[in-house]
């Protein structure tokens, strides 16, 4: 199944390989797609990540302006982490994490974070 980008809307997500997960990138905005329990494989499960993996935001928090690229039709939800002060959105269906450009480097795991430059890099 091909996932669009939610924030370019008819971009297709490229797979990506990290560490053995496969992580969806958008190659326009470079926002990254992690389906859930993904960001956990990839920096381990410190009691950190699994807090901030198991937060599902209200309906308040509701963004129309962004579906899930898994889900396609329901809206993703922003989530401010705030001992981390970063924002990412979240499915409430299938609890997959959307992160814009920039983001990953807010929740400033080293490992996380080396392994993309890694990545990038080569």
């Amino acid at each position: 199944m091909t996932l669009l980008c939610p924030r370019c809307s008819n971009v297709n997500l490229q797979e990506i390989v990290v560490s053995d997960v496969v992580i969806d990138r958008c190659p326009r905005c470079a926002g990254l797609w992690f389906d859930h329990a993904e960001i956990g494989e990839l920096v381990g499960r410190q009691s950190r990540v699994s807090a901030m993996e198991s937060i599902v935001p209200s309906a308040e928090h509701q963004d129309p302006a962004l579906s899930c690229p898994r889900c396609q039709t329901v809206a993703l939800r922003k989530l401010m982490v705030e001992q981390d002060n970063h924002l990412m959105y979240r499915c409430v269906s299938c609890v997959g994490t959307w992160l814009d450009r920039g983001e990953l480097r807010e929740i400033e795991d080293p490992r996380l974070v080396d392994t993309l430059k890694a990545y990038f890099t080569h």
